[in-house]
């Protein structure tokens, strides 16, 4: 059988659905890059179609791409995910700078970049790994000229191996930049608040206080004892007088304060040994929380 009379046998057989057999053909391993006769039949005589050889010869891509197509499929791509992130973040001028943790999921552990919009002046580290996961680190800290503002953060990754294209989620956050402290003493380095919500009339607070790695074990006792945090709402109203943290050794702190809907702020702002930081309240009544 020649060529010719191969490929009319081929047509026929994905058009009419007549079982055939035909002599295997050396020259069609190389260009659809078979690993022999046995990809396509049942032995090397060439008996026989294996499921799918018809059809993929018959493609509209033509005959030799739709046999390698068929022979070759494309590795499954799945979009990456680009983990959550803390929605609202705060950062002093002056002081360390913000870091934010950008992790990945892909299934198939595709080499990625970053895109989206960031304020000015903001550093992406190298890919790394953490918590099993490739993460890069969105680094930033902000000149004096950027206090007093809220900047917006959107990022997506996309793929960028060979025939990859495909785009994760986009996450989005708004930083707070907040002036450069004027306090007595320095020793916190960082200073957050991760939660605020209002809940049978009692507002609970969370963060975390992190002190610098020069203060000793008495200075941080010393200062826990003397530094209160102050409680305002948006407009300054004060919330509570001011209150102690004991944190825990990891730093996390929290706080809870009887307030009913009328004393409840909608937004409170909080500051600690000059780091301030502010968020909305979860659950406060729209009608009746402070401004």
């Amino acid at each position: 059988m020649n060529k010719n009379l191969l490929v009319t046998a081929l047509w026929a057989a994905a058009t009419m659905g007549v079982a055939t057999e035909v002599s295997a053909r050396s020259e069609y391993v190389a260009p659809t890059g078979a690993a022999g006769c046995t990809s396509c039949h049942y032995n090397n005589s060439g008996s026989g179609f294996k499921p799918g050889v018809l059809a993929a010869a018959a493609s509209p891509l033509g005959k030799i791409a739709g046999l390698k197509a068929f022979l070759h499929p494309a590795a499954a791509d799945t979009k990456p995910v680009l983990h959550p992130i803390n929605p609202k973040w705060d950062v002093t001028v002056g002081e360390v700078p913000l870091v934010i943790s950008l992790q990945v999921s892909d299934a198939e552990n595709d080499t990625f970049a970053l895109h989206g919009s960031a304020p000015t002046g903001y550093t992406l580290s190298s890919a790394y790994i953490k918590n099993n996961l490739p993460t890069v680190d969105f680094k930033w800290a902000p000149t004096a000229a950027q206090a007093g503002k809220v900047y917006p953060l959107s990022i997506y990754v996309q793929e960028t191996g060979t025939g990859r294209t495909l785009s994760s989620n986009t996450v989005a956050a708004n930083i707070q930049v907040w002036p450069a402290r004027v306090s007595a003493t320095k020793n916190v380095s960082q200073f957050s608040m991760q939660g605020a919500q209002w809940k049978n009339n009692t507002l609970s607070l969370n963060g975390q206080v992190i002190f610098k790695s020069t203060v000793t074990a008495a200075q941080r006792a010393t200062a826990l004892k003397n530094l209160t945090l102050s409680i305002t709402s948006a407009s300054g109203v004060i919330i509570s007088k001011p209150l102690k943290l004991f944190p825990q050794p990891t730093g996390n702190w929290s706080k809870s304060i009887t307030l009913t809907a009328s004393e409840v702020p909608c937004l409170v702002k909080l500051s600690y040994e000059g780091l301030r930081a502010a968020r909305l309240v979860s659950l406060a009544p729209a009608a009746s929380c402070v401004k």
